[in-house]
C-alpha cells in the first residue's frame, strides 16, 4: 500500500528569525568596556583618597576614620563601582562569546570566574553605604566592625571575588591572546590588569592599580569594537 505524505507535513518548518539578537549584540558589546571603565573611576578615586594612607584595609578603627575623611569621594566610588558590576556581567556574556569558538574551555572558566567573583563583589560594595553612615555619624564602631558576625562565610565570599576578578581576567586576557579572531594585542592589554593590581598589592601603591585598569579598558575596547563590526548571522553562529 503507497504511503501518502501530505503537503503540510512535507513542507520544511520555517526558521524563527529572533529579532533581539542585533540588539543583543550591540547593547552587550558597548557595555563590556563602560563596565570597566567604571570600576577604573573608582579606582582613581580610591587612589586619590588613598594618597599613601591606609585606606579602607585597615582596623575598623581605621577605616571609618577612612571614610569620614572622605565621605562624598568614596559614595561615588561605591555607585561607579556597583554600576560596573551590573554592567560587567552582561559584557563578560559578550567576551565570551567570541573567544568561544577558538578556546572553548579557556573562555568558559574565563567567564564564569569573572561573572562569580563580580556578582560577589557587588555584596562587598554595598558593605560600603553602611560603614559610611557609620563614619558620617561619628559612631564609634571600630570594634563591632572588627567582629562582624559571619565574617568567615565573608572571606568565602571575598576570595571568590580575588579569585574572579585576577584569575578570572588573567584567564580572558590568555584566551583572546591564543585564540583567533581578535587582535591579539587585546589580550595584552587585558592582562595588564591582573600585572597591575598584583604590584599594587606588593608595593601598595594603587595608582598601578589604576594603570593595570586602563590597559584593561582599552583591551576590553577592541574586543567590543570586533563584537559592533559583526553580523547578526555571525554573532549566532559564535553560539
Amino acid at each position: 500500500m503507497a504511503t501518502t505524505t501530505t503537503a503540510a507535513s512535507a513542507a520544511p518548518t520555517p526558521t524563527r528569525v529572533d529579532p533581539t539578537v542585533g540588539f543583543r549584540r550591540i547593547v552587550s558589546a558597548a557595555v563590556l568596556p563602560v563596565a570597566f571603565a567604571c570600576q577604573l573611576a573608582a579606582n582613581v578615586i580610591y587612589a586619590i583618597a588613598v594618597d599613601g594612607g591606609i585606606g579602607d584595609g585597615g582596623t575598623g578603627a581605621q577605616t571609618l576614620e577612612f571614610y569620614a575623611a572622605h565621605i562624598d569621594a568614596l559614595v561615588a566610588a561605591t555607585v561607579l563601582a556597583i554600576v560596573g558590576v551590573l554592567l560587567a556581567i552582561p559584557g563578560i556574556l559578550a567576551a565570551m562569546r567570541v573567544t568561544r569558538p577558538s578556546k572553548p574551555r579557556l573562555s568558559l572558566w574565563a567567564g564564569a570566574l569573572m561573572i562569580a567573583g563580580y556578582a560577589c563583589y557587588l555584596g562587598i560594595v554595598f558593605t560600603d553605604f553602611p560603614e559610611a553612615a557609620l563614619a558620617q555619624a561619628g559612631v564609634d564602631a571600630g570594634a563591632a566592625l572588627d567582629n562582624t558576625p559571619g565574617g568567615g562565610f565573608a572571606a568565602v565570599f571575598f576570595l571568590i571575588f580575588v579569585v574572579g576578578n585576577l584569575v578570572g581576567t588573567l584567564l580572558m586576557g590568555l584566551a583572546v591572546l591564543l585564540g583567533r579572531g581578535l587582535p591579539r594585542f587585546a589580550g595584552v592589554l587585558i592582562l595588564g590588569w591582573p600585572v597591575g593590581h598584583v604590584t599594587n598589592l606588593i608595593l601598595g601603591n594603587e595608582w598601578f592599580a589604576v594603570a593595570g585598569g586602563a590597559l584593561e579598558v582599552i583591551g576590553l575596547f577592541v574586543i567590543a569594537r570586533t563584537v559592533m563590526l559583526l553580523s547578526n548571522e555571525e554573532w549566532v553562529a559564535r553560539g
